[in-house]
Formats: structure tokens, sequence, C-alpha cells
């Protein structure tokens, strides 16, 4: 009678250790943050000369629009979908803009901490299935223009509105 109590009270405290360990573990809501318009975030691709990543500008994708890489490529007319990066000329002077494919974003970054505001249903999906996009840009002497204290900042972050919003109405 004995070993049957000891081994019924092991069985019992067994069960409800693993159900308090499952309500824990699946019962934690996890941080999330919504982009409402962009975020800028450290740590992106590498340049040569720099030891930090650049800066990326990173904004939901919408994805019932034509893939990002193929409205960069048709409005600067630069021929290959991938690898894309471009010159721009504002205000006299020249920046290179890089477009981070979805495998280099997830590589840099960690997107599952960002929640998609514009969910779409998997038949109405036109365009790539990435939930977000990011964009680096750098000046000729290989300096990041999205970072905390660059004198090009503003100018750039006008420009990468402007552009997203193109984008987003094209």
């Amino acid at each position: 009678m004995e070993r049957l109590i000891k081994t019924s009270g092991f069985k019992g405290t067994a069960t409800v250790m693993a159900i308090l360990f499952l309500l824990v573990s699946c019962g934690v809501p996890k941080a999330t943050i919504q982009i409402d318009d962009y975020t800028l975030l450290r740590g992106g691709k590498e340049v040569l000369g720099k030891k930090d990543g650049l800066v990326a500008f990173v904004f939901e994708n919408n994805q019932r629009k034509v893939p990002f890489n193929q409205f960069i490529v048709d409005k600067y007319k630069l021929g290959s979908y991938q690898d894309v990066s471009y010159w721009v000329t504002i205000d006299g002077t020249k920046y290179k803009v890089l477009v981070y494919e979805n495998a280099e974003l997830e590589k840099y970054f960690d997107t599952s901490a960002f929640m998609v505001s514009n969910v779409e249903p998997e038949l109405t999906i036109i365009g790539s299935k990435a939930r977000f996009l990011a964009l680096s840009v750098i000046d000729e002497y290989n300096e990041d223009c999205l970072a905390d204290g660059s004198l090009h900042q503003n100018t750039v972050l006008e420009y990468l509105k402007k552009l997203k919003r193109e984008y987003y109405s094209d």
C-alpha cells in the first residue's frame, strides 16, 4: 500500500509540473513592435573600411504590389533583380542605395519582433511574400548616411520616405 501511495504521488507531482511548464511556456506573450511608417535599425550590411554594420531604413512590404526589387529595377533601369544597389544624386551629392533581399534582412535583423499591420490573405499576394523591406544608404566615401550624427541623414530620410510612398502608390 505504501508503494502505491509513493508512485501515485510522484505521478501526480510530475503531471502538475508538466501542466505548469506548458502553461508558462505557451502563455508568455511575445513583445511585438508595430512599424507605422518606418524604423531605423543598426547592424545591417557591412561596407569596406567600416567595422560596424550600416543603419537600415525598414518598412512594411505591400504584398499586393510588384516586388520591391522589380519596382527599383524598373524605375532606375538597372537590369538585374539580384543584389540590387544603385547610385542616385540628391541635391548635388551622390549616394549609393543598397536594397536588402529578404534573406539578407533576416540575416542582419530579427524581424520576428515586428508585427505586420496589413496581413494579406495568401490569394491576394501579388509580389514578394517578404513582410518587411530594408534599404541602407552610403555616400561616395562609404559613410553611413542613416547613422546618428550624419549630415546627410535628413536628406536621405526624405528621399527614402518619398521612394516608399511612390512604391505604395504605384
